[in-house]
């Protein structure tokens, strides 16, 4: 375990291949929890709610300033999906979600993590936030709200080293849908 973070765990199984042979496999689980991210769009407007913030793997990758564009989202921290997703979005961006619906269930590292993430998109009102958004500063959060047309807001996110596998889910989703013809 580390400082409560997340819980590393090696395990070693016998799993029998499609060939009928029983193999020992060694593997590692990484264990943080379940997280949930939104994709907040206004059908009136045509826009989505992105945010922009640091993440140290992208500063790791080369980018100086570390800075990726991303939905809003979190860890559940014992809240339903729905609350957490709610708050998350409220915290992040300071819009609250009017309509909420979930899109899909998904593991984005199932090669090490049990960790899954629950999309959803939801509706919000340009113009009417309840706060200024930006994240949690106490827990190092400083974070940019992005509203954009969303054709504009894939184009960003495509045009990235390396885009959030949850944003760029969601925003293809929402294409797909015709969830922002206003």
């Amino acid at each position: 375990m580390s400082e409560d973070w997340y819980t590393l765990r090696r395990y070693s199984l016998d799993v029998t291949r499609t060939d009928g042979v029983t193999q020992r496999l060694s593997r590692v689980d990484f264990r943080r929890g379940d997280r949930v991210a939104v994709l907040l769009y206004s059908p009136v407007a045509g826009t989505v709610v992105l945010t922009r913030q640091f993440r140290l793997p992208v500063f790791l990758h080369g980018d100086p300033h570390g800075q990726l564009i991303e939905a809003p989202g979190g860890l559940l921290d014992e809240a339903g999906t729905e609350e957490a997703v709610r708050r998350e979005a409220e915290e992040e961006t300071g819009f609250q979600v009017a309509e909420l619906h979930e899109a899909f269930t998904v593991y984005l590292s199932p090669q090490l993590s049990t960790e899954r993430t629950h999309l959803f998109t939801g509706v919000y009102t340009p113009g009417v936030r309840s706060g200024p958004g930006g994240g949690v500063p106490d827990e190092g959060e400083d974070i940019q709200v992005l509203e954009l047309p969303l054709h504009e807001a894939l184009e960003q996110v495509l045009c990235e080293e390396a885009a959030d596998a949850k944003t760029l889910l969601l925003l293809l989703h929402a294409r797909n849908l015709g969830l922002c013809t206003p």
